[in-house]
């Protein structure tokens, strides 16, 4: 069912958003700097990173229902203790811990839609998810918003254990186990390291997966960086914050309805390079404006939008592009992938971060040179005609 296999991916985003226009609140009721809550989302990642290289390959093994049971626990204790951290350190703990949980989700779900479908119709499911998976960053926000000011930041974690624990229902109730026991039984752990070392070393993954990392690394540093860009800089409130962070999301949720289309029209590469390009033009202009004082909100929030809407065609289209040729290794290959990923967004947090201090200037260029990086991969390493997957 796409909704439920959604509604599981959605764990990792909605831990990411849902707390980002508190982390003002946060600090203060912490009695810690901003910075230092700000720590907590990098643990998050760096907890999504290592979760999923756990769960890929169990989940090939034992079959994805179980694991998801597991995930969900540790996300749904997690969320629990957060609601109870007393100062800073306890939370960036606890959400790396819940981190681990969370990073179920992702891996899982496209696992899940690479067992069913292939070619056109992956593509198209794959896209169904992702618009789903788009309203997370649309309501997330104004979500935690409402829940900080109806009592308190910790009515977040609370709402996130509630989440996990009905989205483990409906799976245990309404989806069935999609790993072919065939596939299980023949599936070896001991050989696991072996075969993320084989996947990692294979052309037709990585030159993908390289160019998706560094592309999404873009997203992670406006994820990480907007509302101090927003509320710092252009004075925003925590409301008006989240509710510009909403509607730059429905530009993730129109790409992602479109991008089947798009992928009938001009082909996976084709689609991959050319919104790629796109994505560098824009935040070239961007920066350009700001590098001549051209400074206004408007134009920002505009040019910002475009971005996150070409970022919705990027991000399915380099995952279908990674995972078309690990068929047999599916979840493997997709925690892999999201271990990447997550990897690049931890990092790059780290990065944004540190140049929080210089504004709008800072994250943007990272943005930019991100998709410059991108950019280069794609056109540089990508074969000009994908070659037919052996499934």
């Amino acid at each position: 069912m796409p909704i439920l296999i959604a509604l599981l991916a959605t764990l990792g985003p909605i831990g990411i958003d849902m707390y980002l226009p508190s982390i003002p609140a946060m600090a203060e009721a912490l009695g810690s700097s901003e910075g230092a809550v700000q720590f907590s989302l990098m643990t998050f990642f760096v907890g999504l990173m290592l979760g999923q290289l756990v769960y890929g390959p169990l989940s090939d093994k034992f079959g994805r229902k179980p694991l998801i049971y597991l995930g969900l626990s540790i996300f749904i204790f997690a969320s629990i203790s957060c609601a109870f951290a007393t100062n800073v350190m306890q939370l960036q703990i606890i959400r790396f811990v819940q981190g681990l949980g969370g990073s179920i989700g992702m891996v899982i779900a496209f696992a899940m839609i690479k067992d069913q479908y292939q070619g056109p119709a992956m593509g198209k499911m794959m896209s169904m998810v992702l618009a789903i998976l788009g309203l997370s960053p649309v309501v997330a926000p104004l979500i935690g918003n409402g829940l900080q000011t109806l009592g308190s930041w910790r009515n977040i974690f609370a709402f996130l254990a509630v989440y996990g624990i009905v989205v483990m229902s409906a799976i245990a109730l309404y989806q069935p186990e999609t790993r072919d026991i065939t596939l299980r039984q023949q599936f070896k752990l001991s050989q696991t390291f072996k075969l993320y070392g084989r996947i990692i070393t294979d052309r037709k993954f990585i030159i993908y997966a390289l160019s998706l990392c560094i592309a999404q690394a873009a997203f992670f540093a406006y994820i990480a960086g907007s509302a101090s860009v927003l509320i710092s800089k252009y004075q925003l409130s925590s409301t008006q914050f989240s509710l510009l962070f909403a509607f730059n999301a429905f530009g993730l949720i129109i790409a992602a309805i479109f991008t089947p289309k798009m992928h009938e029209k001009f082909g996976l590469l084709n689609a991959y390079k050319f919104t790629t390009f796109a994505l560098l033009i824009v935040m070239a202009m961007l920066f350009c404006c700001l590098v001549f004082g051209i400074n206004q909100l408007i134009l920002f929030c505009i040019i910002i939008f475009i971005a996150v809407a070409l970022l919705g065609f990027i991000m399915p289209t380099g995952t279908q592009l990674a995972l078309t040729f690990q068929h047999q290794n599916a979840g493997t290959a997709s925690a892999l992938l999201g271990a990447l990923q997550f990897g690049f967004g931890a990092v790059i947090t780290a990065i944004t971060g540190s140049t929080s201090a210089v504004g709008a200037i800072g994250l943007i260029s990272i943005m930019a040179t991100c998709a410059l990086l991108a950019t280069i991969t794609c056109f540089v390493f990508f074969p000009k005609h994908l070659p037919m997957a052996n499934h």
